[in-house]
């Protein structure tokens, strides 16, 4: 078990061997300039050979840093410290030659060469600091020599020893330097561990605060509702409709720290699959409901004809997204008044690879009677729907119209399917042999005629072994599995058929299922499988999670 001293300095050497990485170019660069300057002086095939021999050096450096990152032994990390003094002779060797010569400008660039070396050393070798010090020692020793050799010659010559410490000093000023950058690095990771270690913590502590609340919140929710169900005064009543909103506003609340927290923590994955955008657009009609007593708020969709029917995007995210826009919509607007969002759905007008919602509380070509102030700050509706867009690689905003007006926009990409070419699956693939399998005839019978209509061969299997037997004996392109079997389910099948050894172990599977919640769909999703239709199975779904899983061949 490595100690914590070991662990340190691997994880200096792995982090100092990425900076060398990046800043390999710009290095190589300089040091051909350097090269090429000094060709006045020097013979040209001296230096090239020098700077294939550092080139050699720089990749024996990287390749002993690799390899110590698995074997993290006292030997390779001395083979790292050797590659860097091993280096860094060889750059300042052709300096001490130049320095030969009678002009005193000349000599200068010797030493600015040397002084550019502790410079870049103090920069991009101070990861790991025994690297570092191990780079420094050439030049720092070619330092001293330049004034050392003219010390006693002849006699003792005050400018030299003036020299010599003026090289002291910017060696010592050079280690300081090496040093704090070194510590500067350590605790610039300590500070980044720190932040993270509290943000977990936060989200930690959200999710639990957001669990326990809502458990007393039920209870209050249930007896408000049973409150506005019986009979009561007119100001009774009219006090809990004010509870009944604050509870809804609460848990609207609640549900924006939980996503937050899910999507701080990482929780929420973008998980692609192929849906009907129009139906998930329906959806969104629902997901405002009103507590009794109350009007529901009026949400209408319009999807504009240029929108494909199908296409490849997290539905569960952008329901999420889409919900919390709905709430910053319906918050702006009174209380007690008709509350509607107005929902856009239309291609972006420059990329037609993604698509643009928009948001209003009013209609197009209708005013708000009293116009409301500009908003000010950002509120955790709008934090949240700006972390899930980012999640699917989208946007939002919210602004204020010239009219008091609130609007608010999502873009995301969004990948259209195209409909199944009129020669089937043999116009891509050819020859596609598809297994079946789920327990229930009459649903095998309903996926093998899809199939058969897309021109895909198909084969039956009744239950989870008999899929495994079906696979051993004869060879398919992939495999269809209902994950609702009695004995052998779907999930045990597909464990089954990873861990074999056989050639097909690897073969595509897709989910069919009639489990179509978020849970469900990112759970399977999470284990591996390639793909998820839900049942009933819609054609074009079922073709366009094929070409998903099984990628069509390169065109001859």
């Amino acid at each position: 078990m490595a100690t914590a001293d070991q662990t340190t300095w691997l994880d200096e050497i792995i982090r100092q061997r990425e900076r060398l990485k990046r800043d390999l170019v710009s290095r190589l660069v300089g040091v051909a300039m350097t090269c090429v300057v000094f060709a006045v002086f020097l013979p040209f095939w001296f230096l090239f050979f020098v700077f294939l021999l550092i080139v050699g050096s720089e990749v024996m450096t990287h390749r002993y840093m690799t390899a110590i990152e698995t074997d993290p032994t006292p030997g390779r990390r001395v083979a790292v410290l050797a590659s860097a003094v091993i280096g860094m002779s060889l750059y300042s060797l052709p300096a001490l030659f130049v320095w030969l010569n009678d002009d005193p400008l000349i000599k200068f660039l010797a030493v600015l060469s040397l002084i550019g070396a502790l410079l870049s050393i103090s920069v991009v070798r101070s990861t790991h600091l025994p690297f570092g010090i191990a780079s420094g020692i050439p030049p720092t020793l070619a330092l001293l020599w330049l004034p050392l050799q003219y010390v006693f010659d002849p006699g003792f010559n005050l400018s030299a020893v003036l020299a010599l410490v003026g090289v002291i000093v910017l060696l010592s000023y050079f280690v300081s330097a090496l040093i704090q950058s070194n510590r500067a690095q350590s605790q610039l990771l300590d500070a980044i561990s720190e932040v993270r270690e509290a943000s977990r913590a936060k989200s930690a502590f959200l999710s639990a605060m957001s669990h326990e609340v809502r458990t007393p919140l039920n209870a209050i929710a249930g007896h408000t509702d049973l409150l506005l169900r019986s009979d009561l005064p007119a100001e009774s009543r009219q006090h809990a409709r004010a509870a009944a909103r604050a509870i809804r506003l609460l848990k609207s609340i609640l549900d924006d720290v939980g996503d937050l927290a899910s999507v701080s923590e990482g929780k929420l994955r973008f998980r692609p699959v192929t849906a009907a955008i129009r139906d998930e657009m329906d959806a969104v009609r629902h997901l405002s409901p009103a507590s009794h007593g109350e009007a529901p708020p009026e949400i209408r969709v319009e999807t504009t004809s240029d929108v494909p029917e199908f296409g490849r995007f997290d539905p569960i995210l952008l329901r999420k997204c889409l919900g919390h826009l709905c709430t910053v919509v319906l918050d702006d607007q009174p209380q007690g008044g008709e509350r509607q969002v107005f929902l856009r759905c239309s291609m972006a007008p420059t990329r037609r690879d993604r698509l643009r919602i928009s948001l209003s509380g009013k209609e197009p070509g209708q005013r708000l009677e009293t116009p409301d102030p500009v908003i000010e700050g950002d509120s955790l509706s709008q934090s949240v729907t700006r972390r899930l867009a980012e999640v699917m690689g989208g946007k939002t905003s919210v602004i204020r119209a010239p009219d008091g007006s609130l609007s608010a926009r999502l873009e995301l990409p969004f990948v259209a399917v195209a409909d199944p070419p009129a020669g089937g699956a043999e116009a891509i693939y050819g020859r596609l042999r598809v297994l079946v399998v789920d327990d229930i005839a009459t649903n095998r019978f309903v996926v093998v005629q899809h199939l058969r209509a897309l021109r895909i061969e198909a084969k039956e299997a009744g239950s989870g072994q008999e899929a495994i037997e079906r696979l051993t004996e004869g060879a398919f392109d992939i495999v269809l599995l209902d994950m609702n079997m009695p004995d052998m389910d779907g999930e045990a099948t597909f464990r089954e058929i990873r861990a074999s050894d056989a050639d097909w172990s690897r073969i595509p599977v897709i989910a069919l299922t009639a489990d179509a919640i978020a849970d469900k769909r990112d759970y399977y999703l999470s284990l591996g499988i390639d793909g998820f239709v839900s049942k009933p199975v819609d054609r074009r779904l079922l073709w366009a999670e094929i070409l998903d899983a099984l990628p069509p061949p390169p065109p001859l």
